[in-house]
C-alpha cells in the first residue's frame, strides 16, 4: 500500500505543477507573440511537472550539510523474521490482513485510475500502428519534397504524422496550394512530436480537465506559428480573407480541420495574426517561470518532505538536538513470540523491558517512542513506520536450557542506500563496544537480510536479542536495563 500512497502523492504534485504552470501561461505568456517560445513553455511545464516531485529536499539542507534519505523498500505480504541462537528455531511471521480489509476505497480508486491510464496508452499505440499501416496502403507519393496521400476515413486536407492528406487534383488550385503550404509548415516545425508528448500526458492525467486545455493551447500555438509564416508570404489581409471565406463553407476543406471548424478559435487566430508583434523586451516575462519552479520545490518539500531525520545521529551535537529513539517491543497481541518453561511469554517480557528502558533513556534526555501500546498486535510494517534517530527492536531468544546467552546485535545490510547501510553498520559496532565497556556479554554484530522490521525502517535500525527467555525468572533486572541505557547513550557520542 505504501507504493500506492506514493503514486497518489506523485499524481497530486504533478497536477499542482500543471495548474500553476497553466496559470502563468494564461495570465502572462499567452499574450506574447513569441510562438516558438510559447510552444517550448507548454511542453516544458508538462515535462517538468513529471520531474519536479523528485526534487524535494529538506529546508534545513539549504543551511546545513546535505542529507541523503533512505529509499522506499517494497512491502512483502508474508515475511519470516528468523530469530535463531544455536538452539530451537523461532520465527516471527508477518500476519497479513485480508485483501478486502487491507485495500481502502482510495486505493481502489487509484487502481482504477491506473487501469484507465494503461488502457488509454494501449489505445494510442494501437491507433498509431493502425494509422501507420493505413498510410502505407494508400500508395504515398512525393510532391515538392513532402509525402502526400489521398483522403481516408475522417482525415482530409490536414497533416497526419509526416504526411499531408489531400486530393491530388486540389494541388492545381490556388486554395489547394495554400493548404499544401500550411500543412507542410506543420511538418517542417515537427509539430507531430509535440502531439506525441501531449497525448502521452493526456493518457497519464486523463481525469484532469486542465490537460485538455493545455493540449488545445498547444495546437492553437501551432496554428499561430504557421499563420505567421503564411501571412508573411501571402499578406495578412489576403490570408485572413482566405481563412474567413472557407469558414463559411458547409464542409470546409480545412486547415487542421478540428481547429478550422471552431469559429471562435478561427477569429482568435485572425486577431493574433493581425495584431502587433510583442516587443523583444517582453521576453523577460519567461523568467517568471523560475520563481514558480522554486515555489513548487519548496511547496512539495513542506507538504510531503523526505521522511525521517536519521542523519542527525552522526551530524549533530548530542546536546544540541533532542534525539528520538523508537523502541519496538517484539511481538504482541495474537503473536506471543517464544514461551519459557515457566510460561513467561516473549511479548510480555519485551514490553516490560521496553517500559524500563524507556524510563532510563528519558532520564538521560531522550525522547522515546514505543511501536505498540500495550498488548496489541501490529504488523511489521506498522512497527517500523515511526520517525526518529534510532530504531531498536527488542527480542529474546529461546533454547532448551537455562543457559544465559550474550546479547546479539543484528543490523540490516543489502539495501540500495549505501549511506543508511553505513550508519547501520557504524551504530551496530559502536553499540557492541559500549555493551562490553558496561560489562555486558555481547556477540559480534551480525548482518541480517531477512528481518522485515529492519528492512522497512527508514532510520538506522538494530534488532537486539537480549538473552535466553528460559534463563529469566519473571523479568529482566533493573541494573541490566540501566547498563543497556548507558551503552545506547554512549553510542551517540562516538
Amino acid at each position: 500500500m505504501k507504493i500506492m500512497n506514493n503514486i497518489l502523492y506523485y499524481l497530486f504534485e504533478v497536477n499542482c505543477s500543471l495548474m500553476l504552470g497553466a496559470a502563468l501561461y494564461f495570465l502572462v505568456i499567452k499574450g506574447l507573440s513569441f510562438f516558438q517560445w510559447n510552444r517550448y513553455y507548454l511542453i516544458g511545464i508538462c515535462l517538468l511537472s513529471l520531474l519536479l516531485p523528485f526534487g524535494k529536499f529538506r529546508i534545513a539542507e539549504l543551511f546545513f550539510s546535505s542529507v541523503t534519505t533512505a529509499p522506499e523498500v517494497a512491502e512483502v505480504g508474508q515475511v519470516l523474521n528468523t530469530l535463531q541462537a544455536g538452539g530451537d528455531l523461532f520465527t516471527e511471521v508477518e500476519m497479513a490482513d485480508s485483501l478486502w480489509s487491507s485495500i481502502s476505497l482510495g486505493h481502489w480508486i487509484a487502481y482504477l485510475y491506473l487501469l484507465g491510464t494503461v488502457l488509454l496508452l494501449l489505445r494510442c499505440i494501437v491507433r498509431y500502428n493502425t494509422l501507420r499501416r493505413r498510410i502505407r496502403q494508400l500508395h504515398p507519393r512525393e510532391y515538392r519534397g513532402f509525402i502526400i496521400v489521398d483522403p481516408f476515413d475522417q482525415y482530409i486536407n490536414c497533416s497526419v504524422q509526416h504526411v499531408i492528406v489531400m486530393e491530388e487534383q486540389l494541388l492545381d488550385t490556388a486554395a489547394g496550394q495554400l493548404i499544401f503550404e500550411h500543412e507542410s509548415q506543420h511538418i517542417l516545425f515537427k509539430h507531430r512530436l509535440d502531439k506525441w508528448v501531449i497525448e502521452f500526458f493526456r493518457c497519464l492525467f486523463w481525469l484532469n480537465p486542465l490537460i485538455y486545455w493545455l493540449r488545445g493551447q498547444l495546437y492553437l500555438t501551432h496554428e499561430y506559428q504557421v499563420d505567421r509564416i503564411l501571412a508573411d508570404t501571402y499578406g495578412k489581409s489576403g490570408y485572413a480573407r482566405f481563412l474567413l471565406a472557407f469558414s463559411q463553407e458547409e464542409k470546409p476543406i480545412g486547415l487542421q480541420s478540428s481547429l478550422f471548424n471552431n469559429q471562435h478559435e478561427l477569429v482568435e487566430r485572425v486577431q493574433v495574426m493581425m495584431s502587433k508583434p510583442s516587443s523583444a523586451r517582453s521576453k523577460w516575462k519567461y523568467i517568471l517561470a523560475v520563481p514558480v519552479l522554486c515555489f513548487l520545490l519548496l511547496f512539495y518539500s513542506f507538504i510531503n518532505p523526505p521522511r525521517s531525520s536519521w542523519y542527525s545521529i552522526f551530524h549533530s551535537e548530542k546536546g544540541g538536538v533532542i534525539k528520538t529513539i523508537v523502541l519496538d517491543p517484539g511481538h504482541g497481541g495474537k503473536d506471543v513470540g517464544a514461551t519459557a518453561f515457566s510460561g513467561l511469554t516473549e511479548k510480555s517480557l519485551t514490553w516490560e523491558t521496553c517500559l524500563l528502558l524507556k524510563q532510563e533513556l528519558e532520564r538521560k534526555g531522550y525522547k522515546v517512542l514505543l511501536s505498540r501500546a500495550g498488548d496489541e498486535f501490529k504488523t511489521l510494517k506498522e512497527r517500523s513506520n515511526l520517525e526518529g534517530d534510532l530504531f531498536l527492536s527488542i527480542h529474546f531468544d529461546r533454547i532448551e536450557t537455562k543457559e544465559m546467552l550474550p546479547i546479539r546485535i543484528l543490523y540490516q545490510s543489502g539495501v540500495t542506500n549505501n549511506v543508511l547501510e553505513q550508519h547501520n553498520h557504524r551504530f551496530a559496532f559502536s553499540l557492541d563496544q559500549k555493551f562490553q565497556q558496561n560489562g555486558l556479554q555481547v556477540s559480534r554484530p551480525q548482518v541480517s537480510t531477512k528481518h522485515a522490521v529492519l528492512r522497512n525502517a527508514k532510520i538506522p535500525a538494530l534488532l537486539l536479542d537480549l538473552d535466553n527467555i528460559n534463563a529469566i525468572d519473571k523479568n529482566v533486572k533493573l541494573y541490566f536495563v540501566q547498563k543497556l541505557a548507558n551503552a545506547i547513550d554512549q553510542s551517540f557520542d562516538q
